[in-house]
């Protein structure tokens, strides 16, 4: 039977001119190696443009990576592709993809095993 696994990942980063892209690593611990069901919930503020992307383990996420939603907070999810998440260090990056300001407050990455 399958069970499923979480890796909870505090960002807490503003995107704007100066800071265009944050990376972060997180373990997947076990052997799983690929997870092919995986999803990534994300929480962020005053989105205005559909340009962002996010990347794990350097393979960009399929959709919109992160919607507008302006003004406020959203929580958005994501569908992690087969094959992209694996055991040990994985890592997440976001990167600014406009003229666009806005906060990331934390990531959630979901696998089944």
């Amino acid at each position: 039977m399958a069970r499923s696994d979480f890796n909870w990942i505090p960002i807490n980063q503003t995107f704007n001119n100066s800071n265009q892209s944050f990376t972060i690593n997180f373990p997947i611990e076990g052997n799983l190696n690929p997870v092919d069901d995986g999803y990534l919930l994300i929480t962020a503020h005053n989105v205005s443009h559909q340009s962002h992307h996010i990347l794990i383990n350097n393979v960009q996420l399929s959709g919109w990576d992160i919607p507008i939603h302006n003004p406020g907070w959203q929580t958005w999810m994501d569908r992690i592709q087969p094959g992209v998440l694996h055991t040990g260090t994985n890592s997440l990056t976001i990167t600014r993809g406009s003229n666009d300001d806005f906060t990331v407050k934390d990531a959630v990455v979901h696998w089944r095993e």
